[in-house]
């Protein structure tokens, strides 16, 4: 799963990464938690790449209540064409999800779960496969909402957790947001695990659990951290 994400990147390098401005008042956060406005990027009505705030949790296509408990941070990318809650999206709301690293938790038997930070080896930003959907609510008002779409977890991260995030390659970008590409098929076959020497993990310190705590010394390095060897205990 990914229930944590960091996003800290010049409007510039949004720019180059996604080949769209970014939303007005971007800002920089180590430590995104479910229910923030995060930004994405979606195909506009000309064909173009536009970039919007949406709530991260997506509401379901019936649901009129913002905090709906049903709400979903992620949905797993080898069913979301067919659930319900998704399929919609997937057909005509697919969007990307800027990041620059994301965290996963590593049981540890009876003690407490070990955070990990994993990013792309050369330091790049890089896009989640996200959906998106716009509800109307039950006070009339409009409301964004996404979701992260999730995969088996590569061999590298598969002993600190059985899923990941999709990471998208540049190259599959444009066919993730092209909204003319209905097969599903075709669309799952893009949901992949990044390629183990692409990425980079290491453990980080417990500070990252309080959602409260912010800046870069999130995603340093302990002393000695590596990935470890064992075997998933999820």
């Amino acid at each position: 799963m990914c229930g944590r994400f960091a996003l800290s990147m010049l409007p510039r390098q949004f720019q180059q990464a996604f080949a769209c401005d970014p939303p007005e008042a971007l800002g920089e956060s180590w430590n995104v938690t479910p229910d923030r406005q995060i930004p994405i990027v979606r195909a506009g009505p000309a064909g173009d790449r536009q970039a919007a705030f949406a709530r991260w949790g997506l509401l379901g296509p019936w649901m009129k209540e913002a905090n709906d408990p049903g709400r979903q941070i992620n949905a797993r990318a080898d069913t979301a064409a067919i659930k319900p809650m998704f399929r919609d999206s997937f057909k005509k709301g697919r969007c990307l999800i800027p990041a620059t690293g994301f965290y996963e938790w590593q049981k540890a038997g009876a003690g407490p779960s070990r955070p990990f930070y994993i990013a792309l080896g050369s330091g790049e930003p890089f896009a989640f496969a996200g959906l998106w959907r716009r509800n109307r609510l039950a006070d009339g008002t409009l409301l964004d909402s996404c979701a992260i779409l999730t995969t088996d977890a590569s061999p590298l991260l598969r002993p600190i957790h059985h899923r990941m995030p999709v990471i998208l390659p540049p190259a599959s970008q444009a066919l993730w947001l092209d909204p003319t590409l209905k097969d599903p098929e075709f669309l799952q076959a893009l949901l992949t695990p990044v390629p183990d020497g692409e990425i980079s993990a290491w453990e980080v310190g417990r500070a990252v659990n309080n959602p409260r705590n912010e800046g870069p010394q999130l995603t340093e390095p302990l002393a000695e951290s590596r990935v470890p060897q064992q075997p998933s205990l999820i």
